[in-house]
């Protein structure tokens, strides 16, 4: 039998080096402690950065919100799917929800209600802050210490009970994160009615943040450097978590009035050196009998948002994750000036010049139309895009 394990390390780099796929990558280092110190060793070695995969739910029940530890990873680019990969989840119940992904992460709800970060990658699990360190909210607890339900306190004489699966639903609006490792991460959600809070490696309590003119919060980002919210008026806040937590710049922009049709969701996403805004509504095209999905995107500038007609050679990808930009001459394999979408049920892609998703009749994929309309588009709940890292 060979011994494998006694390769000369240039031999390993080299064959490791031919591997393009992450998972592949993993694999291999993991094969015996030779391989994973000859690979880590080599001072020029790098991942070949990969574009956003899916995952996807693959054990929903209870009406498909709570899973079973593994999901699929989906290469949507390339069609193909890795099955049964266990997520580090340590909890002996077994159910989890997935609220959100991002910088190599993803967010989990236990079925307590309280937030989990996973690298389904390397294996990486931090807990984040008990929920019952927000404001309003405390828990409602059996004898043996297991938590039942939760009580929101609305004002000071309205107090509403609610189910731990009714608060992983009502409770999380949007969680982003920014991250160099597993050992060094800052999250920051919005909650409950549009609420900002923020945490880091170390702390046992979530910090609120106080916005101005008391706007809600629909969306957070990092990019850059800084964590940035994006409000129902139409306003963003770029954040300094290390100074008080204070809002560092405001930016007053016009509201919503950039679009004369109800909004159904606002994106705040990071593309190259500029923020943008990303509108999500339905409408009733002529000659369609349901109403189809359409996006608009605009850019921040020193006047406010400024109505983008192109994405030029770049694809973003929305949903439920931190909103993610692609440059598509990098990565080809994705479409130039297109939006991937994957949320409730929905996943498909749009030419932002269409301003199109999910056209009536359409079942197959169609690549000439830029529309795709994969198997797993109807699932609940719907799949996450997700980019891997390995640290």
């Amino acid at each position: 039998m060979a011994a494998w394990a006694n390769l000369h390390a240039d031999l390993i780099r080299r064959i490791h080096g031919c591997l393009e796929d992450l998972v592949d990558q993993i694999s291999f280092r993991c094969v015996c402690v030779s391989w994973q110190d000859a690979v880590e060793g080599n001072p020029h070695h790098h991942m070949r950065p990969l574009p956003p995969w899916l995952i996807l739910p693959t054990g929903a029940h209870a009406g498909g919100r709570t899973l079973l530890p593994s999901v699929d990873l989906v290469s949507y680019a390339e069609r193909r799917r890795r099955k049964s990969i266990r997520l580090p989840w340590e909890s002996t119940d077994g159910g989890f929800a997935l609220m959100g992904s991002a910088a190599g992460w993803v967010v989990a709800a236990d079925q307590a209600a309280e937030l989990h970060l996973l690298n389904p990658i390397t294996g990486a699990h931090a807990r984040l802050p008990s929920i019952t360190t927000l404001p309003a909210i405390e828990a409602v607890l059996q004898t043996n210490g297991r938590v039942t339900d939760y009580l929101f306190r609305v004002s000071p004489n309205l107090v509403h009970k609610t189910s731990c699966d009714h608060t992983r639903c009502m409770l999380y609006d949007k969680v982003t994160v920014c991250s160099s490792s597993s050992d060094s991460w800052t999250t920051m959600i919005v909650f409950y009615r549009g609420r900002l809070a923020y945490a880091s490696v170390g702390d046992e309590r979530w910090s609120l943040l106080q916005t101005q003119n008391e706007s809600l919060a629909c969306d957070v980002t990092y990019h850059r450097g800084r964590f940035y919210s994006l409000h129902n008026d139409g306003s963003v806040s770029a954040w300094n978590l290390t100074d008080g937590a204070s809002s560092r710049v405001r930016f007053n922009v016009q509201p919503r009035s950039l679009i004369d049709v109800p909004v159904l969701n606002d994106y705040l996403v990071g593309s190259g050196d500029d923020l943008l805004r990303v509108s999500r509504w339905s409408d009733r095209l002529e000659g369609d009998k349901r109403r189809t999905l359409r996006f608009r995107v605009s850019r921040l500038d020193e006047s406010g948002w400024v109505a983008l007609q192109s994405l030029g050679e770049r694809a973003l990808f929305l949903g439920s994750n931190r909103g993610i930009s692609l440059s598509t001459v990098a990565f080809p394999e994705f479409k130039p000036d297109c939006i991937y979408y994957a949320k409730s049920g929905v996943v498909g892609i749009c030419h932002l010049e269409h301003g199109l998703i999910l056209p009536h009749g359409a079942s197959i994929p169609n690549l000439k139309d830029g529309f795709i309309v994969p198997d797993y588009m109807y699932s609940r709940p719907p799949p996450l895009w997700f980019t891997p890292r390995v640290c």
